[in-house]
């Protein structure tokens, strides 16, 4: 048996999910990229060389390092959007049946347009319009998945403590 709802009702639906991130209930939040490692000069030569075909995904915040001699630095790019933000578990939006996040995790809503740009920053600045009085920097934890009415507009992911 299959169940045929009505466009008007989707329209609808779509149109209240939408408000309650757009509107009500959704925070600006600011998406973390590396946007480039830049050649800095006129540096002292008492940074330490950094030999890792890695050295830009050290974890920590962006910092000075060396190769050859060459110095670079990590450049972050910051870029708005809005979404919605559980901050407790009890609140979180059941996506599967036996979940393990870590202990501070948070839950977002966000727009299924929206996903490639979840998918490739390096961390999320919760809440912009505190960020002056605590920053609070997330990273992915796991992959974002579909939720709603067909699956299709709307992406829910979990993210830890960075």
């Amino acid at each position: 048996m299959t169940l045929d709802i009505p466009s008007g009702v989707l329209t609808k639906y779509y149109e209240v999910v939408d408000a309650t991130i757009s509107n009500m209930f959704g925070v600006t939040c600011q998406l973390v990229f590396t946007q480039k490692v830049e050649v800095i000069s006129n540096t002292f030569d008492n940074i330490p060389q950094n030999k890792s075909i890695h050295a830009h995904m050290t974890g920590g915040r962006p910092a000075q390092f060396k190769r050859q001699t060459s110095t670079f630095k990590e450049v972050e790019k910051l870029e708005d959007l809005k979404m919605k933000v559980y901050w407790s578990e009890r609140d979180f939006v059941k996506a599967g049946t036996n979940l393990v996040i870590p202990d501070g995790a948070i839950q977002t809503i966000f727009f299924a347009t929206d996903l490639s740009k979840i998918k490739r920053c390096k961390e999320i600045i919760v809440h912009k319009d505190i960020k002056e009085i605590q920053e609070m920097r997330f990273k992915l934890s796991g992959e974002p998945f579909p939720m709603g009415i067909k699956q299709n507009r709307y992406f829910g992911a979990f993210w830890e403590r960075s």
